[in-house]
């Protein structure tokens, strides 16, 4: 895993202007120590009988060496996860595999003696070889993971100059940017691990498709309740330090959840927890858009926004199967994983170089920043009318949203709430996947359609896909139509940005959305507190199926009778 996350991180680092002729310049203390570390290691993966003391030997020269370079950008990371391997090796003579894990991704069963098979018995299983990767048929720990990712960063941040110049040079392929790229793309990677983990340990707990539903609020409310002034406070604090101190924040805070549910505390406390971390969100979400001008040239903005938004939903996918995997193997550390993002990436946004000013805060000046922008959506008639469109338009998404997980575990896993969160993670990466083939493939079609026909087909199709996943008779059907699903919500998101990007001036654009992202989100909260409760009383199925009907035919509805909406140009 350490060779090729360095590997990964060269090539990176190049893709995004690093020299690496820069190479020549690394040094690294102790190589020697590092050096004898790596021929133990291999010696002893080329021989079956090697003890296992000869791979805790390698490791522990591995962990000194990184830990003796903690200055090095990822070196820390590659000691903290060489130090979970020998913990968790020493402990159970041997690195603890689960078979059935293993099996499943095709790989062979280990015969060396640094792996010892998984028993009940076991100790700190959830650091052990759990984590499949069947791209590569193999299985390892989170600990690998770390170790992997401290490798990408090292060569990564190291071939980038260190020269101010270069710093400040507004391309895509520079090394600013090239931070604060790989910074937002680890702390995107967390959010979908939070939601999954919260509404595992949710339906464990209380057994409710209502609290389960409710769970899904708790990262609603956020944005929905603080979206309105998220954008101010940003602009406030700047940008960068914004998105430093709320990933600082969120590390903090994610990392005691696995702790309080292991002092057995209430859980609505977790959910507190989890709600500030929201709070934070709801600020790191308009200001990494916002930072974005001040990093790239005028001539270049399309280029990084268009990268920032195919990462975006690349993170969603693995997001969403790490945020399963996890869950369903290590149960509640799964949270620790999500705090790490939040840390690593609060690390590299250290690195960015931006000149930011910051001025004093006040309720009002933040109360009248959010008015003005909700007057001058109310006084559009053509936002106003896609507004109340997409308000009547998008109900079957909170629905879906917010059963989809109590709807899983009992259509297509018999109550097996593990089983469950990996298909709901599973689901979450159909809709993401479904959506980067849509943003790829799409857009070049889609010119030639008016907006407002494609927002009628679009939230036409949505309604009639969500009624089939309602209807679904298997897992694997209903896998397909979920990646259908984030096709079709392409097909009217694009529509619906382009036309409120049009029609809103520049200075006031981030208000805009602000005021339309909190109304879309305040207007879900009773619609998901409303379906959980009718769901643990009829089921989550039936709910599912009327709301997307009622998608249909707002969408019917609007193309026969409302021309504010199907006749935007």
């Amino acid at each position: 895993m350490l060779a090729s996350g360095v590997v990964a991180g060269i090539a990176a680092a190049i893709a995004f202007g690093g020299e690496w002729r820069r190479l020549a310049t690394f040094s690294l203390r102790f190589w020697p120590l590092l050096l004898i570390a790596f021929s133990i290691r291999l010696v002893a993966s080329l021989s079956s009988a090697a003890p296992l003391s000869a791979y805790l030997v390698a490791l522990v020269g591995i962990a000194a060496v990184a830990a003796l370079n903690w200055r090095l950008p990822g070196a820390s990371l590659i000691a903290i996860g060489t130090a979970m391997n020998v913990l968790v090796v020493a402990l159970n003579s041997g690195m603890p595999y689960d078979a059935a894990t293993v099996s499943a991704v095709g790989a062979p069963m280990p015969t060396d003696s640094l792996h010892a098979l998984m028993v009940p018995g076991t100790r700190l299983p959830f650091l052990g070889d759990i984590v499949p990767v069947g791209v590569v048929r193999s299985v390892f720990s989170v600990g690998d993971f770390l170790i992997a990712l401290g490798g990408f960063l090292i060569p990564f941040m190291w071939l980038q100059s260190p020269v101010e110049g270069e710093l400040m040079r507004h391309e895509v392929r520079s090394p600013n940017f090239a931070f604060f790229w790989l910074a937002q793309v680890i702390s995107r990677f967390g959010d979908p691990i939070t939601l999954v983990a919260l509404t595992y340990v949710t339906y464990r707990q209380t057994h409710s498709a209502l609290f389960t539903a409710m769970a899904v609020v708790i990262a609603t409310i956020p944005n929905a309740v603080f979206g309105f002034f998220g954008g101010a406070v940003a602009d406030a604090v700047g940008h960068r330090r914004a998105m430093l101190w709320c990933d600082i924040i969120r590390a903090a805070l994610i990392a005691t959840i696995p702790v309080l549910l292991g002092l057995d505390a209430p859980l609505a406390l977790v959910f507190v927890v989890v709600l500030l971390a929201g709070v934070c969100g709801a600020v790191f979400g308009p200001a990494r858009i916002a930072i974005i001008p001040a990093l790239l040239a005028p001539d270049r903005l399309a280029a990084g926004n268009s990268l920032v938004a195919a990462s975006d939903r690349a993170v969603e996918v693995g997001g969403a199967l790490a945020g399963g995997v996890l869950v369903a193997t290590a149960g509640d550390n799964a949270f620790f994983v999500d705090a790490a993002t939040f840390a690593i990436s609060a690390l590299l946004l250290v690195r960015v170089v931006i000149a930011e000013a910051s001025h004093r805060m006040t309720w009002l000046g933040l109360l009248a920043d959010a008015r003005d922008g909700l007057v001058f959506l109310r006084r559009s008639a053509t936002l106003w009318s896609n507004t109340l469109f997409s308000l009547a338009g998008q109900v079957s998404n909170p629905v879906i949203n917010g059963l989809t997980p109590a709807f899983l575990v009992g259509r297509f896993a018999a109550g097996d709430v593990q089983i469950g969160a990996v298909e709901y993670g599973a689901a979450e990466a159909a809709i993401a996947f479904g959506a980067v083939v849509a943003s790829v493939t799409l857009p070049a079609y889609l010119s030639r359609v008016r907006k407002g026909r494609l927002l009628i087909i679009g939230f036409a199709s949505t309604g009639a896909v969500i009624v089939l996943i309602g209807l679904a008779p298997s897992f694997p059907v209903a896998l397909a139509l979920f990646a259908l699903l984030g096709v079709t919500n392409i097909v009217y998101y694009v529509p619906t940005l382009t036309i409120l990007q049009e029609g809103t001036p520049q200075d006031m654009r981030a208000r805009v959305f602000g005021a339309r992202i909190a109304i879309t989100n305040l207007s879900w909260l009773p619609i998901i507190v409303v379906s959980g409760t009718l769901a643990d009383a009829v089921g989550p199925a039936p709910l599912i199926v009327a709301a997307g009907a009622v998608t249909l035919a707002t969408a019917v509805l609007a193309a026969r009778f409302v021309p504010a909406v199907s006749e935007v140009a």
